[in-house]
Parts: C-alpha cells; structure tokens; sequence
C-alpha cells in the first residue's frame, strides 16, 4: 500500500513536529501497521485514525487524530489532516471537505487520476 502526502498535509505536520517532534514517527509506524476493522468509517472511503503521541503520556486519547482517505482502485493511502486532541477537540464538516477537496485536487494535478 502506498502513502500520498499533499502539500497541505505535510505542512500541518511541519507545525505539529515544533511542539511534537517525533509526530512523523508516530504517523508512520500506525500507518504501517493499520487495519481499517479497528478505525471509524466516516463515509466516502474516509477514516479517523487515533494516534498515540510518544511526546505525551496520555494514551490515544490525548494524541493525534488523522483523517485519512482511502483510494481503493490504486491501494492507496491519502492523510487528509492531523491535529492534536490536546490543541483542538474536532475538525467540522466543512474543515473536512476543504481538506478533501485541496488534496483531491493536488492529486489529480500530480497523477491525472
């Protein structure tokens, strides 16, 4: 399974890294081992994610959560966004289609999907 990093996402986890350094780390070792049974299914091939941050001892509860798209037709993996529960408690519906949309947009640009 390959992993799509837009331009969006990667500078969400470029702010995130200055207060969480090893938030990289943390993002490729569950994305490694994921198995969407044990996700929530939001709807259109998206999930949350729970991500335990390493910097802190408070369990996925208190980490990261990930909004992740997933492209069946070409096994691929899309992040659409990531936050700290510990910053902000939820994205809204329109947060998440404007993250969609950016990341659907740079993706056909790049691979003419």
């Amino acid at each position: 399974m390959q992993i799509f990093f837009s331009k969006n996402f990667k500078q969400q986890l470029k702010k995130l890294k200055k207060k969480f350094p090893n938030i990289k780390n943390d993002l490729l070792e569950k994305l490694s081992w994921l198995n969407f049974e044990n996700e929530i299914y939001i709807g259109k091939s998206i999930y949350t994610i729970r991500i335990k941050s390493s910097d802190q001892n408070k369990g996925k509860s208190g980490g990261f959560r990930v909004y992740i798209y997933f492209y069946i037709r070409k096994n691929l993996l899309v992040p659409l966004c990531i936050y700290s529960k510990s910053d902000k408690e939820n994205i809204s519906e329109n947060e998440l289609q404007y993250y969609f949309d950016q990341t659907i947009e740079e993706m056909l640009q790049r691979f003419l999907l």
